[in-house]
């Protein structure tokens, strides 16, 4: 199956990324890891971890060209897995995910403001999801809403009647257009419905338990690149970087050996399932955006004022790093999150 980017009222940007996103699934790259049934490389988990490294060293706004990206929901119910959407997202189809609602947050047991009511062909979705990444060229998204006192997940096409997509500028990852998608008797049928009225909250977690590490590897790769950035800063100084190289020295050591024990840490934790714990990886998410952000801040500060510059890498790394402090779990609490489950662990006598 080949994809073609249809819409000509797209940013030149969002065009580019777009397009080497069908490339590399044309490649084998960007499906490496989803089943060979569908169409895809059938390699493990696990690759797609180097390979997001490398991703996030291009350009961290290509941070879901090269994988499944949230279409990954879809692998969660088998009874998708013969579907022509699938097979759509696994050609390089971009789909969107629609969980955090302007209240704020994206913990599902909270969410109250969209609602999904039944009809006799099957459901009405009624609200508004905000801070949504990629809401102008998904060609799909994934919705939680409220169906009585449950969480269910919902596939919608991005051109139905019911949706309204409004855009909003984002101050880092600007790659992909950013906005709020709001949701007026959205009509879907009932087979649209993923893993059943109540698999909503299972979904999210298992699903972000496989996202964020990946994202913690595209922020790693991204980081790697600010410090060669930062070395060929000292080395094209006139004095060679002499009067710079002591200083220097030592902190390039020291950011470089946490971005390489930070990836380390992440693929051998991840050698071994394909469905990791979701504490884990919402450690290694945390983790990595922390360590990626010390080293990108700290290539700028040693660069002067060159790196101040609005277009120059460095700062436009750490702008997008600084975008991973919130996006796909804000860094606080997930560390709290992970406090709270070791300590719980510890007082139930599991320690």
């Amino acid at each position: 199956m080949t994809l073609q980017v249809e819409s000509t009222k797209l940013r030149e940007g969002s065009q580019t990324l777009l397009e080497a996103k069908h490339h590399l699934h044309r490649e084998g790259i960007g499906n490496a890891t989803a089943p060979r049934d569908v169409g895809g490389g059938g390699y493990r988990w696990v690759v797609q971890l180097p390979i997001q490294f490398l991703v996030g060293y291009r350009d961290l706004n290509m941070r879901d060209a090269a994988h499944l990206g949230h279409a990954e929901l879809l692998l969660l119910d088998d009874s998708w897995i013969t579907r022509d959407e699938l097979h759509q997202a696994v050609a390089g189809e971009l789909i969107g995910v629609a969980a955090t609602e302007p209240s704020g947050g994206s913990n599902l047991a909270t969410a109250s403001t969209t609602i999904a009511v039944p009809t006799p062909s099957g459901w009405e979705l009624t609200g508004e999801k905000k801070w949504i990444s990629r809401i102008e060229e998904a060609g799909a998204f994934v919705i939680f809403a409220r169906v009585h006192d449950d969480i269910a997940a919902f596939y919608v096409r991005s051109t139905n009647e019911g949706l309204t997509r409004a855009s909003l500028v984002p101050s880092g990852l600007t790659g992909w257009s950013w906005g709020s998608l709001v949701m007026n008797c959205a009509r879907v049928r009932t087979t649209d419905m993923i893993g059943g009225a109540t698999a909503g909250v299972s979904l999210f977690r298992r699903h972000f338990a496989r996202y964020r590490p990946l994202v913690a590897a595209t922020c790693l790769g991204a980081a790697a690149a600010s410090i060669d950035h930062w070395v060929g800063f000292v080395l094209s100084r006139s004095d060679g970087g002499r009067v710079l190289m002591g200083g220097a020295l030592e902190k390039i050591g020291q950011c470089r050996s946490r971005i390489i024990l930070a990836i380390s840490g992440l693929i051998a934790g991840a050698l071994h399932t394909a469905d990791p714990d979701p504490i884990w990886a919402k450690m290694a998410k945390a983790h990595s955006v922390e360590v990626a952000l010390r080293a990108a801040r700290s290539a700028a500060r040693s660069m002067g004022a060159q790196s101040y510059e609005a277009e120059h890498p460095v700062r436009r790394i750490l702008r997008d790093l600084e975008a991973f402090e919130y996006a796909d779990g804000a860094v606080d609490p997930l560390f709290r999150s992970s406090g709270y489950a070791y300590v719980r662990q510890i007082a139930d006598g599991d320690g």
